[in-house]
């Protein structure tokens, strides 16, 4: 599990992004949550739609998933259970796309702010176009059906442009399993090919420059606000998760280890490398926190404590006063 644990980029996908996977299964009666912890994920992490989960372990799950439901189709039905807005902030401004380029050039260059690992990118052929979804490791069960749902999902905001009754002229798998792909209304019509380390979907290049008259404006501001990328070194990537996590818990190594898929060892490893400790990287956050909340609000030191992890408020006055050289009343009479 630690073989890419000190690469420049760890392959994670936001809460957001499993949530729906997760829905859906237990909607089919699977025991979605005790799979979760099969996997390696705690099941709380759901509950934190920004937070990073380890790619690896999320397509482990789906792996688990389809095991108990006893199908290899499972991308595809979540598929159609879901919507852009299941995607949160993405999905908002992929749906606020005027032509089909402006889609696929805002899907590409945004994916990075919900799934790293996996990425689109975009190469013509002569008259056609590819839309090209490439994982970095040997594909297996789990990866299938990430790309049956991306593709599907792709092929219904593409109809948006082109039309309810389009489909894609060819859609290549990178990979085969035992069940071929059934008759479905999404692929309709189009020629699925099995080549290995190629998974695309294949049209017409004339077809990007049609726009979409439904398509729901954002300003370029909030665009630019909601649009956040998941960091690609791993003391960004921690500091994510502790920002993400961090209410009323003890934020411990081990557990933001287990949650991007590494051993607590080759995490304080990797941020050694980059000149900085994990607690070094908690008291930041939480002195940070709690200078916001002592200025900004009238939350009680003792509330202030708890929500920042500790046990008491005697032990967070401490941890402020030796951080800033006044207790936390000072502080906040010196903000205000």
């Amino acid at each position: 599990m630690d073989s890419y644990a000190l690469s420049s980029s760890l392959p994670v996908a936001r809460g957001l992004i499993v949530a729906p996977w997760v829905a859906h299964v237990q909607r089919l009666g699977a025991p979605a949550e005790a799979l979760l912890v099969r996997a390696g994920i705690p099941p709380e992490l759901l509950q934190h739609p920004t937070a990073a989960i380890s790619l690896k372990k999320c397509l482990r799950w789906i792996e688990l998933a389809c095991q108990s439901l006893g199908t290899e189709q499972l991308g595809l039905q979540v598929a159609a259970a879901s919507s852009n807005e299941d995607l949160g902030a993405y999905g908002r401004i992929l749906s606020s796309a005027v032509t089909l380029y402006q889609y696929l050039h805002q899907g590409i260059s945004l994916y990075g702010t919900v799934v790293l690992g996996q990425s689109f990118l975009l190469s013509t052929h002569g008259t056609q176009v590819r839309l090209h979804l490439h994982s970095p490791w040997a594909p297996a069960l789990g990866d299938y059906q990430s790309h049956l749902n991306s593709f599907a999902i792709t092929i219904a905001n593409i109809r948006r442009f082109a039309g309810a009754g389009w489909g894609p002229d060819k859609i290549s798998f990178g990979f085969r399993f035992r069940e071929e792909i059934p008759p479905t209304e999404i692929f309709d019509g189009a020629r699925v090919v099995y080549r290995p380390g190629e998974s695309y979907l294949e049209f017409p290049r004339a077809m990007l420059g049609q726009r979409c008259c439904l398509a729901a404006r954002t300003s370029a501001a909030g665009q630019s606000a909601i649009a956040e990328p998941l960091p690609k070194d791993l003391a960004g990537l921690v500091e994510l998760q502790i920002e993400s996590l961090l209410s009323g818990r003890a934020m411990t190594v081990d557990l933001v280890a287990e949650t991007i898929g590494m051993s607590r060892r080759s995490l304080q490893r990797g941020l050694a490398a980059q000149g900085v400790s994990y607690t070094e990287l908690l008291t930041a956050i939480r002195l940070r926190r709690a200078a916001e909340w002592l200025g900004d609000t009238d939350k009680p030191v003792v509330e202030i404590a708890l929500e920042l992890g500790y046990t008491d408020a005697s032990n967070f006055t401490r941890a402020f006063r030796q951080q800033t050289g006044v207790a936390p009343k000072t502080f906040r009479e010196s903000a205000q």
